[in-house]
């Protein structure tokens, strides 16, 4: 009996298979497949397309990652010696200074080695036990320790004959001065600042980043107080400071907004008679030059919790050795000054970065001590200051309007946009704040010369 070929048999079942669907109608597959199949067959092709390119995905850059998110330093892919040895190559320079493979170690900055060398003479210090003597001892409370400990600053006087006569003079002088000295009265601020207002010829005025309010105090303070020498400076400053008075005639909507808040006149010089020694040479005091008011007619902001800005009038510094120039609050500038003076600018030193178009004060600063480290929340701080302001136009608002409601028949003037003429320095946002942080952190304009991340 002969044995069957596969092969024909293959071929005769296809044949039947053929006559089959020839007597069979044939069926759409797309009438009887709905829209949902066909869409879980496109999905399905798109999944696999994105598997098999997972592999060319962008990997993250670096491995670890320093303080502030940049990439730490890899011997392998910062040093050109380390990279070249791992390929065979040889390169004839010396090692990275961050490299471990360098001759001595890794270099070190100059405020890490001086934390260390504090560190062991502190470990010293204290893992030496006290002597018998040096246990409740008194030795260094001497008289002149005290008294020099709790000295005061001497102040220059210009040299006087102790004869009766010459002091029966000055005193004279003194009181002829007093007598002769004026004092700019809230009234007469608020008819000078809203007749630079009504005058078209200040239009200017309304270009600039402040509100126009604040650019003619500002104004009238430095042609009727700053450079009129019959004036006593002292009596309108709270060291650098002075508040906008409030006025009986404050019935205008100009001078009504800017009541309560502060102008700062920046000047070490006229207001506490400091010289300021440059920071860069050390060789000479810095001179006076310009203040961004009398130049462009600018007022430096600076950011707090308490409400709207405070504004500056910065003097620029100009060093005569150097030729180095800077700004009176500068991180530079404060970190110099004594502390009696320091503390009138409400700027931390770490946080004065030069070249901002704003500072932050002592209240956002304390904020940002406490909540950048932990949470990052550079928004939060954007919202809270914001909300400060927006508090703060809200309640002057309702002030300006419940005032008139004393008066029968009396029409309030339309009062001022928020941000229109109030306000058209805006604040910084969440991103600029978490930079501003991330600046100061690695600062060393401190007290102590060393930066928080040090």
């Amino acid at each position: 009996m002969p044995t069957p070929n596969p092969h024909s048999r293959a071929v005769a079942t296809a044949t039947a298979a053929r006559e089959k669907e020839n007597e069979t109608p044939q069926v759409n597959k797309n009438n009887t497949m709905g829209p949902q199949s066909q869409r879980r067959l496109t999905l399905t092709e798109r999944t696999h397309q994105l598997q098999s390119q997972s592999h060319r995905k962008k990997q993250k850059t670096g491995g670890q990652q320093t303080l502030f998110g940049g990439d730490a330093f890899e011997p392998l892919k910062d040093c050109e010696v380390c990279k070249a040895k791992q390929w065979g190559r040889t390169v004839h320079r010396a090692h990275h200074k961050l490299c471990n493979n360098r001759r001595g170690g890794a270099k070190l900055s100059t405020a890490a080695m001086t934390s260390m060398q504090e560190e062991k003479r502190l470990q010293v210090l204290f893992a030496t036990p006290l002597t018998e003597a040096e246990k409740c001892s008194g030795k260094c409370l001497t008289k002149e320790a005290v008294a020099g400990h709790f000295a005061p600053r001497e102040v220059t006087k210009i040299a006087a004959t102790t004869t009766t006569t010459t002091t029966t003079v000055s005193m004279e002088k003194d009181t002829t001065l007093r007598s002769t000295t004026e004092i700019l009265t809230a009234d007469e601020m608020c008819i000078e600042v809203n007749k630079i207002i009504k005058d078209p010829s200040y239009a200017h005025f309304h270009d600039s980043r402040a509100p126009a309010a604040m650019l003619a105090f500002a104004k009238v303070v430095v042609e009727r107080i700053v450079n009129n020498k019959k004036i006593d400076v002292s009596s309108h400053f709270d060291g650098i400071t002075m508040t906008v008075p409030l006025s009986k005639c404050a019935g205008e909507p100009h001078f009504h907004s800017i009541v309560g808040q502060k102008l700062l006149h920046v000047d070490w010089k006229r207001h506490y008679n400091l010289d300021v020694t440059c920071p860069r040479c050390r060789k000479c005091h810095m001179e006076n030059t310009r203040t961004n008011y009398s130049k462009n007619k600018i007022l430096f902001p600076l950011f707090g919790l308490e409400g709207p800005p405070q504004w500056c009038m910065v003097q620029l510094l100009k060093c005569p050795c150097c030729k180095a120039t800077m700004q009176a609050n500068s991180g530079e500038t404060l970190r110099d000054l004594p502390v009696y003076a320091r503390l009138a600018c409400p700027v931390e030193t770490k946080c004065a970065i030069e070249n901002k178009l704003c500072h932050l004060s002592k209240s956002v600063t304390n904020a940002m001590d406490l909540l950048m480290p932990t949470h990052g929340n550079g928004d939060l701080i954007s919202r809270l200051l914001c909300n400060a302001i927006n508090r703060s136009y809200i309640e002057r608002l309702e002030a300006y309007c419940s005032s008139y409601k004393r008066k029968e028949g009396a029409v309030p003037n339309v009062y001022l946009e928020k941000n229109g003429e109030h306000v058209k320095a805006y604040l910084p946002l969440g991103d600029a704040i978490r930079d501003a942080y991330d600046v100061a952190s690695s600062n060393d304009n401190t007290c102590w010369g060393i930066s928080d991340h040090d």
